[in-house]
């Protein structure tokens, strides 16, 4: 009888050891701060910037940078954006509504994409009816390294994410 019992606890270890899942499943960061090259294209031009990205519960902190000028908003939930320029640093203005908001996030918003794996995948697409999304990720750290938009198989944005910290919830 304690034969039993022993290797039915046995049976039971090996099993429950078999099927256990990754203690660290690769996640695509909700909450994140990141440094990332934009780049625009147009048919007939090409335009990049500097963009610096805080995510913290779907609020949004982004500084835009050309070259020439440098533009900082912050997104808060409820389409409330808080607009100013690096020229004008004394000088913000706070936007209800802004209905555009969604627009300017919207690409840089990783919750469109699945969120949780057990193995990190080569990409992921999304797709919302207009914009085709191709999430790339950086084999070493793991976190996103790189979003290719398109719309009607043309290449219409790139972002290359140079920095990306994922933070706890």
């Amino acid at each position: 009888m304690k034969l039993k019992i022993v290797c039915l606890i046995l049976f039971v270890i090996t099993f429950c050891g078999c099927s256990k899942v990754s203690d660290n499943p690769f996640m695509i960061p909700v909450n994140y701060t990141g440094e990332a090259v934009m780049k625009v294209y147009t048919e007939n031009s090409e335009n990049a910037y500097k963009v610096n990205i805080i995510c913290r519960d779907s609020n949004y902190s982004i500084k835009v940078d050309s070259g020439k000028e440098s533009w900082n908003s912050a997104f808060l939930s409820g389409n409330r954006c808080v607009l100013n320029n690096d020229k004008f640093p004394e000088s913000s203005v706070v936007i209800e509504k802004f209905n555009i908001t969604d627009s300017l996030i919207y690409d840089f918003d990783l919750k469109k994409f699945d969120s949780h794996f057990d193995v990190l995948p080569e990409e992921l697409v999304y797709f919302d009816g207009t914009y085709k999304h191709v999430l790339n990720f950086n084999k070493e750290n793991l976190l996103p390294n790189s979003i290719f938009i398109y719309k009607n198989d043309n290449l219409v944005k790139t972002i290359l994410y140079e920095k990306i910290n994922m933070e706890e919830l």
